[in-house]
Parts: C-alpha cells; structure tokens; sequence
C-alpha cells in the first residue's frame, strides 16, 4: 500500500507539473503573438521603417538671429557670395548679400529673406531666398526656401521686389520710363547651400578664446 501511495503521490505531482508547464507554454506563446501583432501594427503605420524619418530631415542652417529688431549674422554675408553666384547660375556677379524683412503692415507676420545682388552683362539682377525663423528667433535657410528672382531690362538700373502682407509677390522697376522692365522668377526650393560648409563667426570666436 506504502508502494502504491507513493506512486499515486508521484503521478499527481507529474500531472500538476505538467499542467504548470503547458500553462506556462500558453502564456509565451500568447505573449509572442501579441509582441508579433505589435510589429506589425508599427510596420504598418511606417512601412519604410526609420527610411521615412530621413526623408523628412529637416536640412536648414543656422545663419543669423534676430535680436531687438536687428539682425545678428552667425554666417558672415561674405561667405554667402560664391553661393549665391552658383545659384544664379548664369554669370550673374553677386557683390552683396543681406537679410531683409518684408511686412507690409504692423498686423502682418513679419517674414525674413536672404537676398543677394548683383550684375549680368550690366543688368541687374537680384535674388531673394524665403528664410525660416525659428521660436527662438534664429534664422535658417532650407532647401524648401521658396526662391524670387528679379532680372533688369538693360535701361532699369534697380528692381524692387513688391510684396503683399510678408510675402513677395514680384518685381518692379525704380525707374518707370518705357521699356525698363523687371522680369520675376519663381521657385519653390532652392540649392544655395547644397554641400556647402560655412563658417560660423561664433564658433571662431569660441576657438580664440
């Protein structure tokens, strides 16, 4: 009897071992399905994974801030010269830059440009890249910087840009004789600093010291 207590003894114990087992066997398997359906519910939301991210990066760069209403240039204007003939891109001469802000009244946004002016063949030519301005107030120009070009008759010396609100809308000549004309060009990106390595004023200054 002793004999045949023990092994009923030990048959319950391998059952109850077994059952703990199999549970155990349904809990991770659970678990595994629901980690896998968690995957897929990431893949689809992002099929491209972190490619997606990469695409939508953000590639502006810091040029100035503004400070009390004035402009403080991080990337000295001389810098943005050979950058700004290469974006013209039809011998046009660049021997100045600036940033400019265009609002036309007090109730409207005040937006910034980077403008760049210069000479083709004795006309003149004028160039004005949309900047980004951060919350902070720091200006950055990005490759989807909208770009205005501004291309002189022979005979008008100068083109303004006219706006509406804070936003450019054209070109006009400062001289209103016949036949002096200013022809606008647009785009919606730019490749001014594409593969270009500026030169912060502030990090040379930080190395002086």
């Amino acid at each position: 009897m002793i004999t045949n207590f023990k092994n009923h003894t030990l048959g319950i114990t391998l059952t109850r071992s077994r059952i703990l087992y199999l549970l155990f066997f349904l809990l991770l398997a659970s678990s595994a399905c629901s980690t896998r359906e968690f995957i897929k519910e990431e893949d689809a939301e992002n099929p491209e994974g972190g490619e997606l991210e990469a695409e939508i990066a953000y590639d502006g760069k810091l040029l100035a801030q503004i400070v009390f209403d004035s402009v403080d240039y991080i990337v000295p204007a001389e810098q943005l010269m050979q950058p700004f003939i290469r974006e013209f891109g039809d011998g046009t001469v660049v021997d100045k830059v600036m940033i400019r802000k265009v609002q036309e009244t007090k109730e409207d946004e005040p937006a910034y440009y980077l403008v760049g002016l210069g000479m083709q063949n004795g006309a003149f030519r004028s160039m004005a890249l949309e900047l980004d301005l951060a919350a902070d107030n720091s200006l950055y120009l990005s490759s989807k910087g909208a770009r205005h070009i501004c291309k002189s008759s022979i005979g008008c010396g100068f083109c303004y840009f006219t706006f509406s609100g804070n936003r450019i809308t054209g070109c006009e000549c400062s001289s209103r004789a016949p036949g002096n004309n200013c022809e606008h060009g647009y785009s919606e990106g730019n490749t001014l600093l594409k593969d270009e390595r500026l030169r912060p004023t502030r990090e040379r200054e930080n190395k002086k010291r």
